[in-house]
């Protein structure tokens, strides 16, 4: 569904400003239920750039906005700025909710300057500034922490999706200054899993495979994993080691395709592409793996322990959050071959535990991941501002 010009101007509740479409859809969708659900309005904001006829599954009005997530050249985001303030004060909603950092800084900014009431905030995890060094990723932070902190300071509520990003970014004065005037914040487990989308599924009792998921980024830990598989390789030939997910070489930390192709060939790793499905690949592996820099909350991993499996991350905001180390996985050190490689080791020698193990995950998702009660902590949060 879309809006039709200026013919469509019901009164909208909540409207979303999309990080991406797909995001909107598969992270976002089952929240604007709920909102449906407790009988809110609900519209949505997308970016031009990656609209996908999909996303008009969620049954909102919906409409294109300008937006370039990389660039940092200050008179694309005034222009952005003014066409997005143009859209907000066209559809007039009672609040928008605005995640990942362009969307955020855009977004805050744009609907006080249109007056909307209500001005909410969801911090998806940091990126990879918060996990390099070097001159660009100290620029980054410095710039990111101005703009989450303008929007702190007028907005409303500020959700994070671990307690790490919280410590973060409240040490920068706008946050302070966001405290001093009463501005909310509060963190969540993550976007959530649907369990029933998700089911329970034993660990194979044949073979021994691991599964790496994610975008072939440098940041997602995908070079360790490599050369962990390698070393684990010479010792217990027999273990699989998947690769799964997209390369996309526009990307200044991507991993291109010569560098995969080399992997297949000298590290025993089996690339399987962007794979769409998910819960295949996750069931018949033994062992989720994700020795990723830093996340939001992983949702990657979320949906493995749903699955029922033992995670193998790394003890880094986003990551070491869903994992009790010992109990549903194990906790490697970031950037580092060696421990994760003894880590693969120690679940190769101690396969009669990772049944159990991954009835651990299952159980915690159940109990704190569950998307029905993220989305009702994050509505809870909002209903005390749309209830006014």
């Amino acid at each position: 569904m879309k809006f039709q010009g200026t013919k469509v101007k019901e009164n909208i509740d909540v409207l979303f400003i999309a990080a991406n479409a797909r995001s909107l859809l598969h992270n976002r969708g089952r929240l604007i239920g709920s909102m449906k659900a407790q009988g809110l309005s609900v519209a949505a904001l997308v970016p031009s750039y990656d609209y996908i006829e999909e996303v008009e599954k969620l049954d909102i009005p919906i409409e294109k906005y300008d937006l370039d997530r990389h660039s940092l050249n200050p008179f694309d985001f005034i222009s952005q700025l003014s066409g997005l303030i143009r859209k907000v004060k066209h559809l007039a909603p009672k609040a928008v909710f605005c995640y990942s950092i362009k969307p955020i800084a855009l977004g805050a900014v744009a609907a006080r300057l249109s007056g909307v009431k209500y001005v909410f905030s969801l911090v998806t995890g940091l990126g990879y500034a918060y996990c390099a060094d070097g001159l660009k990723p100290r620029l980054v932070r410095v710039a990111s922490r101005f703009l989450y902190g303008i929007a702190a300071v007028v907005g409303d509520l500020f959700i994070f999706q671990n307690e790490d990003d919280k410590k973060e970014l409240s040490k920068g004065w706008l946050f302070k200054l966001a405290d001093v005037l009463g501005k909310k914040k509060i963190v969540v487990g993550g976007s959530g899993v649907d369990i029933e989308e998700y089911p329970y599924q034993p660990v194979p009792t044949e073979g021994f495979s691991f599964l790496c998921m994610a975008r072939l980024i440098k940041e997602k830990g995908v070079i360790e994993y490599a050369e962990a598989a390698k070393e684990v390789k010479e010792d217990f030939p027999d273990t699989t080691f998947y690769l799964a997910g997209p390369i996309d070489e526009n990307l200044v930390t991507a991993i291109n395709r010569d560098t995969v192709t080399r992997w297949e060939k000298q590290h025993g790793i089996t690339y399987l592409g962007q794979v769409s499905d998910v819960n295949k690949w996750i069931g018949s592996s033994t062992v989720f793996v994700l020795p990723s820099y830093r996340e939001g909350t992983s949702r990657a991993i979320l949906e493995a322990m749903s699955i029922g499996r033992p995670i193998l991350t790394t003890n880094v905001p986003g990551c070491r959050g869903p994992v009790v180390n010992g109990v549903n996985g194990y906790l490697a050190e970031a950037k580092d071959v060696k421990t994760l490689k003894n880590l693969m080791i120690r679940m190769l020698n101690e396969k009669e535990q990772l049944q159990a193990m991954g009835l651990a995950s299952r159980n915690r998702i159940k109990e704190v991941y569950e998307v029905e009660k993220v989305n009702a902590n994050m509505l809870e949060a909002m209903n005390e501002y749309l209830a006014q």
